[in-house]
């Protein structure tokens, strides 16, 4: 049987998990309306799954990932939004956690492989399930770009990471919320 603080503290972090999964999908909703900014607001969305990393820890960011996707696939009237955050945004916050367990050489590449699979993939179902335009001339040069603006999502995330875990988490007092 469950002691009731451990009962009370699971309905804490199931209920911020699900707030978490909301904020997400509102995100990704503004993202499908203005479709300028659908990648902006899928990144801006996959921070929600870094805060479940850090403050909820095993299964929530997986839930949070899962439920986000299934909602923005099956409810966005722009799917791209959805495919980006289902294909990358939202599972690279779990893998960024665990491939910087590695050294900086080995986490970097194995970082860098996983964005061009997952850009690969988004691509091949922009093109044949979503029905973009094909851009074949311009795939190198793409994928190039793709790679540059990862790294300066990879780098931005990790100073959002660390503004939040020295300075905004002490003023939002989540720590204190599970404890």
């Amino acid at each position: 049987m469950m002691k009731p603080n451990r009962i009370r503290k699971n309905t804490k972090k199931m209920t911020l998990a699900a707030s978490f999964a909301a904020l997400s999908f509102v995100l990704l909703l503004v993202g499908s309306f203005f479709e300028s900014l659908d990648l902006t607001f899928s990144a801006l969305a996959s921070f929600t799954v870094v805060l479940a990393v850090i403050e909820l820890g095993r299964p929530y960011p997986l839930l949070i990932y899962a439920v986000t996707s299934l909602l923005a696939l099956l409810l966005l009237p722009s799917k791209f939004a959805a495919v980006c955050y289902a294909l990358f945004f939202g599972f690279y916050p779990i893998f960024k956690e665990m491939f910087e367990r590695f050294r900086p050489l080995v986490s970097w590449v194995l970082k860098f492989s996983l964005f061009n699979i997952g850009f690969f993939v988004i691509l091949l179902v922009s093109r044949f399930l979503l029905g973009l335009p094909d851009l074949s001339p311009f795939d190198i040069p793409l994928l190039l770009l793709g790679n540059a603006a990862f790294f300066l999502f990879d780098f931005a995330l990790s100073r959002l990471i660390t503004l939040y875990l020295f300075k905004l988490r002490r003023l939002l007092k989540l720590k204190d919320y599970f404890e």
